[in-house]
């Protein structure tokens, strides 16, 4: 009886190593799952409300920047492109950008993706980002759910 169980143990053992493997891999990425949670929830949740105050305020700066002549009466409401202020800051850098992106991937990359959108309002632009992130970095609320 003793050699029976000798040898279906000596049978199983490779299937016991595979199980205890891969119970073992399972509770490493669940325990890895939760601490990348708790990472985002930490770290990159706070920071995106940061940058949520920094886009919006960016934004908020470019439309009175915009409207101020108009308020003042000096003139009709113009917003700034976000390329003129690009240009303004860094001028070779607009062409440089485009250069590359236009050898990396197709022209019209540029022509119908980016340069579309960086010829929006710079305060649309930083609005939307804001709020965007706002929207992704915003605390969830805490639910318990008891069961009776």
């Amino acid at each position: 009886m003793a050699l029976i169980y000798d040898f279906l143990s000596i049978i199983l053992l490779p299937f016991k190593l595979a199980y205890w493997t891969v119970v073992l891999v399972v509770r490493a990425t669940v325990w890895f799952g939760k601490w990348t949670l708790n990472v985002i929830v930490g770290v990159a949740l706070p920071a995106l409300r940061f940058l949520a105050f920094v886009f919006l305020l960016v934004g908020t700066i470019a439309l009175v920047a915009d409207a101020t002549p108009a308020l003042d009466g000096f003139g009709p409401f113009e917003p700034t492109l976000f390329v003129d202020h690009w240009r303004g800051l860094a001028p070779k850098s607009v062409s440089s950008a485009q250069t590359a992106v236009s050898e990396a991937t197709h022209p019209l990359v540029w022509d119908i993706g980016i340069g579309s959108l960086i010829n929006l309002p710079t305060f649309f632009i930083f609005g939307v980002l804001g709020l965007l992130a706002a929207l992704v970095g915003q605390r969830r609320e805490r639910l318990d759910v008891f069961v009776n």
